[in-house]
């Protein structure tokens, strides 16, 4: 569903790669607000497209000038009408990150971010970004770390999508993504699953105790979790 309509939210994203680089905290400061920018941008840009786009009815006109002026509610406007898209993404984790955005832009140059907390941002934004849209998003110049997250949520988000088919087509009593493990996993798959998590809300909250070295094994072990969730019946 890529087209003229991502332009703009993608335009920022390498705005703030650009600025990244450089790691000075006006530049740091700058990416930050860019990143917000384009998931401001890309939430009402979804939110907006015809239905022959979405394939489904959107929010009213009206819904979306009311929730314009607030991020939450536009947050929780996608939340109800974007479905499955959101799998693998956590808008309280985007909102989390969007008042630090706020905390920059209104005490102007006596804050800084810390360089982890821009780079993780960007990749929810990127995650985001090719779930709305479903397209892929290269980013130019994207640090070894940035590029090693952005795999590791987007395997994990694949992953989460095939626990909730699987929760379905088993019907089972519960439909949340840790349901299928729970019912279906020996022992040692829950053990490596609950590991693999843990390490995921590392990286979104504690990216600066990382290296890109430190993605290789979680990476494979979400490539193991997802062969044998496939084998469950």
């Amino acid at each position: 569903m890529d087209g003229p309509w991502s332009e703009g939210p993608k335009e920022l994203l390498q705005h703030a790669v650009g600025h990244i680089a450089r790691d000075g905290d006006f530049d740091r400061r700058i990416a930050m607000i860019s990143i917000d920018n384009a998931v401001e941008l890309m939430v009402k840009t979804f939110l907006s497209l015809p239905r022959r786009k979405l394939g489904t009815k959107g929010p009213s006109r009206k819904q979306l000038e009311e929730a314009s002026n607030s991020f939450p509610s536009l947050l929780d406007l996608l939340e109800e009408f974007a479905g499955e898209r959101l799998t693998g993404v956590s808008l309280d984790e985007i909102e989390w990150y969007h008042r630090i955005r706020n905390q920059l832009y209104h005490s102007g140059n006596g804050i800084t971010v810390e360089l982890a907390r821009v780079q993780t941002y960007l990749s929810l934004a990127k995650t985001l970004f090719q779930n709305l849209f479903e397209t892929e998003l290269t980013l130019s110049a994207e640090s070894p770390i940035q590029n090693r997250l952005g795999v590791f949520l987007g395997k994990w988000g694949i992953f989460e999508r095939e626990l909730i088919e699987r929760a379905k087509e088993l019907d089972l009593p519960d439909k949340r993504p840790g349901a299928v493990l729970f019912y279906r996993a020996d022992k040692p798959t829950k053990q490596l699953w609950m590991e693999t998590k843990d390490f995921r809300n590392t990286a979104v909250h504690k990216l600066e105790t990382l290296a890109a070295k430190d993605f290789d094994e979680p990476i494979k072990n979400i490539d193991i979790l997802l062969e044998r969730t496939r084998r469950y019946t």
